[in-house]
């Protein structure tokens, strides 16, 4: 059976950055970002076809006029389940997922007859996260500062909707944490597993 790990959160928590640390230290040979997928399947499917695909998750509700949270969680679904269909050719008996659509309903795509999966949600104070994105928008453009209100509220959401809850305020801290839950599911049958 095919062990998927799931590391989410809102933008500029950390994932990618956790993600790639996490497989080096493991040895995982995949890592798979979101950002990555959605990015190469705009230069296949129009933004007529799949709007939510040119969306990010803090701005979807704006594409139907509705709340933050539907918004996030349609735009979520449509892009992981994109992402689940490509996975299902890749041979790796382990694979990382990181990105901020990753969400716990992301677990009801895979089948379960195939797939264990454990979803971690990575999180950051509204403090934190200010700081991140004044450094992120010195690299690349992106409008996180001007919808931290909105990004504060799906944050919200996931640490309310998740069973594994880790905030990143220690980079070698919270690598060891998620090291930690990552070992008991990849060599110990524990409860972490949902299934579907």
């Amino acid at each position: 059976m095919k062990k998927i790990i799931l590391l989410g959160g809102v933008p500029g928590v950390g994932k990618t950055t956790i993600a790639y640390k996490l497989a080096l230290k493991m040895q995982i040979d995949k890592v798979i970002s979101i950002d990555i997928i959605k990015q190469i399947l705009t230069h296949f499917i129009t933004r007529k076809k799949e709007p939510y695909l040119y969306t990010t998750t803090h701005e979807s509700y704006l594409l139907e006029n509705t709340s933050i949270i539907d918004g996030y969680l349609k735009h979520s679904n449509i892009v992981n389940s994109y992402v689940c269909k490509l996975i299902e050719n890749f041979k790796d008996n382990i694979l990382i997922i990181e990105g901020a659509t990753v969400n716990r309903y992301m677990i009801d795509l895979f089948d379960n007859k195939k797939y264990e999966v454990i979803y971690i949600n990575i999180y950051a104070s509204e403090d934190e996260l200010i700081k991140r994105y004044d450094e992120k928008s010195k690299i690349r453009k992106g409008r996180w500062k001007e919808n931290i209100k909105i990004i504060k509220i799906i944050n919200n959401y996931l640490k309310e909707n998740s069973e594994i809850n880790i905030e990143n305020n220690n980079f070698n801290l919270t690598v060891e944490r998620i090291e930690k839950y990552v070992k008991k599911f990849l060599y110990v049958q524990q409860q972490y597993v949902y299934k579907s």
